[in-house]
C-alpha cells in the first residue's frame, strides 16, 4: 500500500506490496529480514539433525505448508465450515544434494525433483467427498501454492480422518 501520491481505494484494496532483505555479513550465515522479524540460516539442506535452525529448503517448505494451512483455515471460516484439525507433512526428493556441501567431483546443480504433501484434516458436518472438494478449491485461493506448483513437481494427498 502506498504512502505517497493520491489514494485510490480500489487499487489499494486489490494490491499489497512488500519487501524483504537478505544479508550475509560473515559470508556464512544469511539473515532475511521482514518489517518486524528475521530468519537466519547457514545451510541449504537439513544435513545436521542437531542444528536448531532450519535450512533454506526447510524454510521454503515451511512457507508452502504454512500458506496452505492458513488458506484452508481462512476459506473454512469464510464457508462457515467446522474445520476441527489440520496437519501437513512434506517429503522432498532431491538430485545432486552433495553439491550443497561442496563435495569435490559433484558438478551438477542440486535440484528439488519432487515435493509430496499430505494434508490430514477433519471437517464436521460434510462428507469426505465434499471435504476433499473444499480442500482442492481452497488451495486454488493460496497465492504461494499457486505460484510454486507451476515450477515444481508437487503432489498433494488429502487424508480425511477423525
Amino acid at each position: 500500500m502506498s504512502s505517497y501520491g493520491n489514494f485510490n481505494s480500489t487499487e489499494e484494496m486489490s494490491r499489497f506490496n512488500f519487501t524483504m532483505r537478505a544479508t550475509s555479513n560473515d559470508i556464512k550465515t544469511v539473515n532475511s529480514y521482514g518489517d518486524m522479524a528475521f530468519i537466519s540460516t547457514d545451510q541449504e539442506l537439513p544435513y545436521d539433525n542437531e542444528k536448531k535452525e532450519l535450512s533454506s529448503v526447510e524454510i521454503f517448505l515451511a512457507g508452502i505448508l504454512e500458506s496452505m494451512m492458513l488458506t484452508i483455515i481462512r476459506e473454512a471460516k469464510i464457508k462457515k465450515l467446522s474445520l476441527d484439525e489440520i496437519e501437513a507433512k512434506a517429503e522432498v526428493k532431491t538430485t545432486n544434494p552433495l553439491r550443497t556441501l561442496k563435495v569435490v567431483g559433484v558438478d551438477d546443480a542440486p535440484r528439488i525433483d519432487e515435493i509430496k504433501i499430505k494434508v490430514y484434516y477433519y471437517i464436521d458436518d460434510i462428507t469426505k467427498e465434499e471435504a476433499d472438494k473444499f480442500m482442492r478449491d481452497a488451495l486454488d485461493m493460496d497465492m504461494v501454492y499457486s505460484g510454486v506448483k507451476k515450477g515444481f513437481n508437487i503432489s498433494i494427498e488429502f487424508i480425511y480422518e477423525l
